[in-house]
């Protein structure tokens, strides 16, 4: 079973209100590289904003194989079903809690390190001992930890 990391974020409209009653739409796309082989991997997750525009999603962690090609699209819609926004190409590196644009900020260079095992993956978290506590599988030697109070 894989691991999971809370993705989370304010839903606003083009006023910088925040959105009630939202939607937002996470789907994994791609494949990824468990115990006993490659496997395609497909999720579609589904929340609804508060009152106040907030959201929080249970995401695939996608960072566990090697080599994994995996990636998040996130969308977010008003309660007219009107797209908001829309972030591509998303790659989740640790279980850690994240923002989605804190994510969108590194995900690039996490997605490509994810494909060159030789590179280093850019972590973000609140401190060295939260990254430490993570299972050995989703730490690389080469990891760039970034800690943000």
């Amino acid at each position: 079973m894989p691991n999971k990391a809370t993705v989370r974020g304010v839903l606003v409209d083009a006023t910088l209100a925040p959105v009630a009653a939202g939607k937002i739409v996470a789907t994994l796309q791609g494949s990824d590289i468990f115990d006993g082989g490659v496997r395609v991997v497909t999720q579609k997750v589904e929340a609804t904003t508060n009152a106040q525009g907030e959201w929080a999603l249970a995401l695939i962690v996608n960072g566990e194989g090697e080599t994994a090609g995996t990636s998040w699209t996130i969308e977010g819609y008003n309660q007219y079903v009107a797209k908001v926004f829309e972030a591509k190409a998303l790659f989740l590196a640790s279980g850690l809690e994240i923002t989605l644009g804190d994510l969108e900020k590194t995900s690039a260079q996490n997605l490509k390190a994810a494909r060159e095992a030789g590179l280093a993956r850019l972590i973000l978290a609140a401190d060295y001992d939260s990254y430490q506590a993570m299972p050995e599988n989703q730490r690389r030697q080469n990891d760039l930890v970034v800690v943000k109070p």
